[in-house]
């Protein structure tokens, strides 16, 4: 910890040297931290590099109040929703309203809408397909706001196994819930927001 923070001196400094072995250092842990909120990997990307060069930027006016560490995935985490939130409110503008959603089915009328609590059921019901290993694990993460260390020692599994079970959670879900991903990602960080789910689920170390 202690040589993280004298690093972070460094890039206060200009250190570019200091800053691209921190960039090194944390770039897949932050790259999948972001991808959990996002659930798309070239902007989960797009997210760690423009932390970091945010980073390089202010260099001078650095104060770090925390703990290293947490000020990166502080920054990951805030950027994350930042940018969803952006998409989300694009999405409104130009379907004037982000909760309807349109039925494929012809059976249906067109402009059949779901509700809030519709959404919700709908999410849940992907969460139930999942295997079950990989639902414990999600739920846990997720509801329980446990994180990756505390899940694998709750079920004896290692860390990388937990974090494995979430990714794959993460792409059955966006499977599962097929044309409605994008929208529904979006509501889903949206209550996220809301506290309909409590940002204590994404734990910072």
């Amino acid at each position: 910890m202690e040589e993280l923070r004298n690093k972070f001196l460094a890039i206060k400094k200009g250190d570019q040297k200091a800053l691209e072995a921190v960039f090194r250092s944390f770039y897949q842990e932050l790259f999948f931290f972001a991808y959990q909120f996002i659930g798309e990997s070239d902007i989960a990307e797009e997210v760690v590099q423009d932390v970091f060069i945010q980073i390089w930027e202010k260099k001078e006016s650095l104060d770090i109040q925390t703990s290293p560490k947490s000020y990166l995935y502080t920054a990951v985490r805030n950027r994350s929703l930042n940018y969803l939130k952006s998409k989300l409110a694009k999405i409104r503008s130009e379907t004037e309203v982000s909760l309807d959603l349109v039925s494929d089915s012809s059976s249906e009328p067109a402009d059949q809408k779901l509700s809030e609590e519709e959404l919700i059921l709908l999410i849940q019901k992907g969460v139930q397909s999942l295997p079950e290993k990989c639902r414990i694990i999600f739920k846990l993460s997720r509801d329980s706001g446990m994180t990756y260390d505390e899940i694998a020692n709750e079920l004896g599994v290692t860390k990388e196994t937990v974090k494995s079970q979430i990714k794959i959670a993460l792409v059955k879900l966006r499977q599962f819930l097929g044309k409605y991903w994008d929208i529904v990602g979006l509501i889903i960080t949206w209550m996220l927001i809301k506290n309909i789910f409590f940002l204590s689920s994404f734990p910072l170390p």
